[in-house]
């Protein structure tokens, strides 16, 4: 029996030396150790803050900075599976290992209806370049690969966290609704995370929905048409770009053609040392005086017409950098945008999901991007998504049923096909019967001939299943030649790279 979808809890914290950002609670271990961790929707595994990530040289506050951290020698449940690379944001420089193992996951402080998993796969890192524990909620699995001395590859494969719950029923499908939260909006807005569903609440509905990318480390692909300067009627994007949206990461990455014109409309500057855009006090004030927002068109493409738009205050780009931050000596302002050194590193951070609501279902290959709405006083509305062999329309419907436009400029070759081998079949059926029906006008009318015409014209079981076919559920991925394009967990995953005995003693766990 499916489960229903499953709210988390925010933490009610807002941490991060890049942020601050809104975080939430995982228990690591038996008894469970608590940390505060940031959503990441390219990770499909949780990553835990080893204390050997706090060394003697940084400040004494530094375990409450990263959230907490989590000690395996204290887990009774520890089991241990070696060093291995993250293998994650490596195109943006990101980098570090971890010291995989499988544990029990709690999600979610006591008391907050929180869920136990059991023996999964998690890692422990100690790298600074993901200064905050990390959950991850991708849903392909993680190879570990271990090779003999005979240099043959051994290679075991772990479920993702997502595809735990649902396989243990306590979500009832492959998606998840996520939004990052707002500092500056109302009260504090805090994140928003529902797995298995989403908070229609937390959104106006965009009734657009994309497919996702063939690339399952880089799926959530977006074409990002234009980047307009609301009030100024100023173009910031040169050229229309494909991105990525992952919540991994702080920051909002363009070409440097665009970077120069935000440079030119906003009078920030790049600092070379910090690869970041620091603002002072002056700029600030100006920045607050134009209180500037910016509409990015997003579209399943870079020419479709049907796009929406999600507007973003100049609020949601004043951030604060701390001097924990490579190469960062005081703690100032910053604009968080980085220049791209090529298409690989487009992405939309953490900065743009402070005004999107992001809904993935991997049930049926598709993801939307919406508007957030804050409301004081907000009552959730929780709306489960079925997994994708489900024709139930009457409780909560999802959000990529038939009332739902999907642009088909996305759709995937095996869905295509699928598309076109339904309607041969369709059409060959419609000629049969109307050459039957031919065949039995020629045989001259009896006096019920009319009512047989009718009822051979409309035969009710044949056209339902075929429309079925066709129409009921268009997006689910078809299966072709015996090859199943089935739920994306089951697809290539991104394996975790084993380190040489050589490597372990240098890579070994470090600040």
């Amino acid at each position: 029996m499916a489960g229903a979808p499953f709210t988390v809890r925010p933490s009610e914290a807002w941490d991060g030396n890049d942020g601050p950002w809104s975080t939430f609670a995982l228990g690591f271990g038996t008894p469970p150790q608590f940390v505060r961790v940031l959503i990441s929707t390219t990770c499909p595994q949780p990553w835990a803050v080893d204390p050997l990530g706090c060394t003697a040289t940084d400040p004494a506050s530094c375990t409450t900075d990263r959230g907490g951290v989590f000690n395996k020698s204290r887990s009774s449940s520890w089991q241990g599976e070696g060093l291995y690379d993250l293998s994650q944001e490596l195109n943006l420089g990101y980098g570090g290992n971890g010291d995989w193992g499988r544990d029990a996951i709690t999600l979610g402080y006591p008391g907050s209806g929180a869920i136990a998993v059991n023996n999964q796969l998690l890692a422990t890192i100690a790298t600074k370049d993901f200064y905050i524990a990390t959950w991850g909620i991708a849903p392909r699995p993680t190879n570990l690969s271990r090779s003999d001395s005979a240099r043959n590859t051994f290679a075991n494969s772990y479920p993702s966290l997502l595809s735990q719950l649902k396989e243990e029923a306590n979500i009832p499908s492959l998606a998840y609704g996520y939004t990052a939260g707002a500092r500056y909006r109302l009260k504090r807005v805090p994140a928003s995370l529902t797995l298995g569903g989403y908070d229609a609440s937390r959104f106006v509905a965009s009734n657009l929905t994309f497919g996702l990318a063939d690339d399952n480390s880089r799926d959530l692909v977006v074409g990002v048409q234009s980047i307009s300067f609301i009030g100024l009627s100023k173009e910031l994007l040169p050229t229309p770009i494909l991105a990525f949206i992952d919540a991994t990461v702080p920051h909002i990455w363009l070409p440097v053609e665009a970077c120069r014109v935000f440079e030119e409309t906003f009078g920030i500057s790049w600092d070379p040392s910090s690869d970041l855009y620091l603002v002072n006090e002056t700029t600030h004030e100006a920045l607050l005086a134009q209180n500037a927002s910016l509409s990015f068109r997003i579209g399943a493409n870079t020419i479709t017409s049907d796009f929406i738009e999600i507007v973003l205050p100049y609020a949601s780009f004043d951030l604060q950098v701390l001097d924990t931050y490579p190469n960062i000596t005081n703690s100032t302002r910053y604009f968080p945008l980085r220049r791209a050194a090529n298409d690989t590193q487009y992405t939309l951070g953490r900065t743009f999901l402070q005004e999107t609501y992001l809904i993935a279902d991997y049930e049926r290959s598709t993801f939307s991007v919406n508007q957030c709405r804050f409301v004081e006083n907000n009552n959730p509305d929780i709306r489960p998504i079925f997994p994708a062999n489900t024709t139930n329309s009457t409780t909560g419907a999802p959000p990529f049923g038939p009332d739902r436009k999907h642009d088909s400029s996305n759709l995937s070759p095996g869905i295509i096909a699928a598309i076109v081998v339904g309607s041969s079949v369709f059409l060959a059926i419609l000629v049969g019967v109307l050459t039957l029906v031919r065949r039995r006008r020629s045989k001259g009318k009896t006096p019920n001939s009319d009512h047989l015409d009718q009822t051979s014209m409309a035969p009710e079981p044949s056209e339902s299943k075929i429309e079925q076919e066709l129409h009921a559920d268009p997006i689910v991925p078809a299966e072709l030649d015996g090859i199943g394009l089935g739920p994306r967990e089951m697809e290539d995953s991104v394996a975790a790279t084993e380190m040489s005995a050589v490597e372990v003693e240098r890579h070994e766990l470090h600040g």
